[in-house]
């Protein structure tokens, strides 16, 4: 303003457009009170701001210092907004058909305005459901959306046509909301990821009776090599290995602990055991259900001493 030459006619367009404060409300405040001025209001106005308050064409306004001023300046208001109308919003919504509208952005009043009417144009069409959400500022709105994930069998394991209901088993690869099941041999061939096998060792002191450690491991895994120090040889690691690993490493530590190998915890591991490999979880593969209940037989067995 320091710098602007008022001597003639002139259009300027300043900001902002609500007047609240900057250079276009101190040129406001400089021509409201001559007749001969006008402004054009040419955007959305938010209740609480100079410009709606002028839409209304009081006869005065009080300016950023306090003072009073009359109003005779023109006061007109011509929308350049590039926000959508009602119109054209609910073309938009009647082509994508979407199931929910969210409307986040606009006055209060003209909001619920725009809600009830989207729901009253729908309300009577069977084939279209919209579900309209006008939540207020910082107020979480929950979508649940249902819908099948498709996966594309690729690599070795589509090699043989699977028959309608065939379970496939495989690795499940997500890329870019893509699915794909791969056979683990064929990642490094379809994917960046490569298969590893995971070797684990573990050496447990032991300085109890060596026949009694004998016997009980002859129940659990047929004929130990054992010394003075048993070594579980290098093992792959999945689910039974691991397993047996663990009813080796028990066998021991109770063995090392109490030689009459106490019946109430194996009752316990024996028990645990039989929970997690139940006929209820839903396994598929019976051969590997067998290796299980051999398993949790023969360190049942072998933490009960014979008597």
């Amino acid at each position: 303003m320091d710098h602007f030459d008022d001597i003639g006619p002139s259009v300027v367009m300043a900001s902002p457009g609500m007047m609240q404060s900057g250079l276009s409300r101190e040129l406001f405040e400089s021509w409201c009170t001559d007749k001969r001025n006008g402004v054009i209001i040419a955007g959305y106005c938010v209740e609480g701001t100079l410009a709606k308050h002028i839409m209304s064409e009081p006869e005065e306004i009080t300016t950023m210092s306090g003072q009073k001023l009359p109003l005779k300046m023109s006061v007109d208001y011509i929308s350049f907004s590039a926000h959508t109308d009602y119109q054209q919003t609910s073309e938009f919504i009647r082509a994508l058909k979407p199931p929910h509208v969210i409307l986040v952005h606009g006055e209060q009043n003209e909001m619920a305005r725009l809600k009830a009417a989207l729901i009253r144009e729908y309300e009577d069409n069977d084939q279209v459901h919209i579900e309209v959400h006008n939540p207020r500022n910082t107020e979480a709105v929950t979508l649940n959306f249902r819908g099948e994930k498709l996966a594309k069998v690729m690599g070795s394991l589509a090699d043989k046509k699977c028959a309608q209901g065939q379970r496939v088993s495989g690795i499940l690869v997500k890329k870019n909301f893509n699915y794909h099941i791969l056979n683990p041999s064929d990642l490094s061939t379809y994917t960046e990821l490569a298969m590893s096998t995971v070797k684990q060792t573990q050496a447990i002191p032991f300085t109890g009776p060596y026949s009694l450690l004998v016997c009980h491991l002859r129940n659990l895994t047929g004929e130990p090599s054992l010394s003075s120090f048993i070594h579980v040889e290098l093992w792959v690691a999945n689910p039974l290995n691991d397993m047996y690993a663990d009813a080796v490493t028990t066998v021991v530590l109770e063995v090392q602990s109490n030689p009459k190998a106490q019946n109430g915890l194996a009752s316990i591991y024996f028990y645990s055991l039989q929970s997690v490999y139940s006929e209820d979880d839903g396994t598929e593969d019976e051969s590997l259900r067998e290796m299980v209940e051999l398993a949790v037989q023969r360190l049942y067995d072998a933490l009960n001493p014979a008597v």
